[in-house]
């Protein structure tokens, strides 16, 4: 449903320049396909527990743990933890792990 909304929006003329999505179509690779055929930059959310599959001769890299602090609309803040996840040898894919947890 959503790669077809993509594809109706940009064959009606429509400028896209990020597509943000929730962790529903961050697990669908129809949709993400359909981003990456389009080179439309995304956001993603994923789940935890969202596996990867690799080609031959690729890896991931994870840089260390950094410490932020995230403030709200209504002031309060939230101290996360977020690192730079670097995907394969050509780093096509690049994300994010954001926690609130230290020593993830």
């Amino acid at each position: 449903m959503a790669k077809e909304i993509v594809a109706e929006l940009i064959e009606s003329g429509f400028t896209i320049k990020l597509v943000l999505a929730d962790s529903l179509y961050g697990k669908s690779s129809q949709f993400i396909r359909k981003l990456a055929e389009y080179k439309l930059d995304y956001v993603v959310a994923i789940r935890s527990n969202h596996g990867v599959w690799l080609p031959a001769g690729q890896s991931v890299r994870a840089n260390k743990w950094c410490k932020s602090n995230r403030t709200f609309s209504n002031k309060k803040s939230e101290t996360r933890y977020i690192r730079k996840i670097i995907y394969g040898k050509r780093r096509a894919i690049t994300y994010w792990e954001i926690t609130t947890e230290a020593g993830w």
